[in-house]
């Protein structure tokens, strides 16, 4: 067993004279989303935005609903927001193949081979509509874990519903602890399939329920090893929103945020290639 210095100390390692290269394929792989976020703080910021939702609001009273001015508002916002829209969908499609890519590539430099280029973060696209069905059916299955938690944050309204004031207790406790069920075992679901990207990653002849087994093996009485070396990170991720605060006070909003996400990226570029180590790790040593 690796402990998380080890995987740490091979992801440093590995990056040692790559930071560069490293930090253009996330860029790559990140920038569809990237886009669609610029889009969508533009679209909401608009002046058109703002007017058509302030003409959405007055077209609603409590006695009645202005359907014309309804109508034109709802047309008005679909135009401000069908690009954003359109990019969404596009950034969707093939962010899966691109994270597919990032993840051959660190995968590369852990095993230091020489062909870990930029253009690495494209050698999964012909594989996106395999790495969009395995997206799908990973979010499925954390999904179909969670009914358990959603099931008792249903029944809560339903005590709330039947019992009125004299149940609130029980309808406290329920909510809550639905809320921690679905937290608990989302958080479990995801821990149990996050292998299966990086099997993908590494080996694109692989189906979609091949990766599922593989990434289920390799985590049996792994997850907590897994949770503590994301969790070991997150003393950075705490520096780095302070960072952020003191960034945005001395550079202004705009500079402060563009080296926040500079630096943001990087660190998601350690933990990925400190994740990749833990998949290599593992792979081949199924309980």
């Amino acid at each position: 067993m690796l402990t998380n210095y080890e995987l740490k100390l091979r992801a440093r390692t590995a990056l040692k004279d790559n930071w560069p290269i490293a930090l253009m394929v996330a860029l790559i792989a990140a920038l569809p989303s990237l886009i669609y976020q610029v889009l969508s703080v533009l679209a909401m910021n608009s002046d058109g935005a703002a007017n058509a939702f302030n003409q959405l609001l007055s077209a609603i009273n409590i006695s009645y609903v202005n359907m014309s001015k309804l109508e034109g508002a709802l047309e008005t916002l679909s135009g401000i927001f069908m690009p954003t829209m359109v990019v969404m969908l596009i950034s969707s499609l093939i962010t899966p193949a691109l994270t597919l890519g990032q993840l051959n590539y660190g995968m590369k430099l852990l095993r230091g081979d020489e062909d870990a280029l930029i253009g690495t973060v494209f050698s999964r696209m012909n594989r996106f509509l395999k790495a969009l069905g395995l997206n799908l059916l990973i979010y499925l299955r954390t999904a179909l874990w969670m009914l358990p938690g959603l099931a008792i944050e249903i029944l809560a309204g339903v005590v709330l519903g039947l019992g009125g004031a004299d149940l609130t207790w029980l309808f406290f406790i329920l909510c809550y602890g639905g809320m921690i069920a679905m937290m608990v075992l989302g958080i479990r679901a995801a821990l149990h399939y996050s292998m299966a990207t990086f099997a993908m990653a590494e080996e694109p002849s692989r189906g979609v329920s091949q990766c599922i087994r593989l990434s289920v093996n390799i985590m049996r009485r792994r997850k907590m090893l897994l949770f503590s070396l994301e969790l070991s990170f997150i003393g950075y991720f705490l520096i780095l929103a302070l960072v952020n605060t003191l960034l945005s006070a001395l550079l202004g909003n705009v500079l402060g945020s563009t080296v926040y996400m500079a630096l943001s990226m990087a660190l998601n570029v350690y933990v990925m290639v400190a994740e990749c180590a833990f998949y290599q790790a593992y792979r081949d040593q199924p309980l």
